[in-house]
């Protein structure tokens, strides 16, 4: 079966001491979920900012129908984004399944 691919566009990530990430649409996620951040690291050719969260996997909070703030994955404590570099524009959410179907 594999896993069912799951991403939402990145519009905007908040500089607080619980960084917010804002989507274009409707993300789907659910409170606990699991979500890695790609392509905003300087390599692009546009640059795109906050590289600090660019191919991390993090914790999820949803705090509205297109926003959530980023926990880490590990001691699941807020990520402080305050001393980031500033969002440009750009990016995805993926979301990372956490449980697998083995078919016999």
């Amino acid at each position: 079966m594999g896993q069912t691919a799951h991403r939402a566009n990145i519009s905007g990530v908040s500089s607080a001491t619980k960084c917010e990430i804002t989507t274009d649409a409707a993300h789907g996620y659910s409170t606990n979920d699991f979500i890695r951040i790609t392509d905003l690291n300087g390599m692009m050719p546009v640059k795109r900012g906050v590289d600090q969260i660019n191919n991390r996997k993090y914790k999820i909070v949803v705090t509205d129908t297109d926003k959530f703030t980023l926990k880490n994955p590990i001691t699941f404590k807020d990520v402080d984004s305050t001393n980031f570099t500033p969002y440009v524009s750009g990016g995805y959410c993926n979301l990372v399944e956490t449980i697998f179907e083995y078919l016999a």
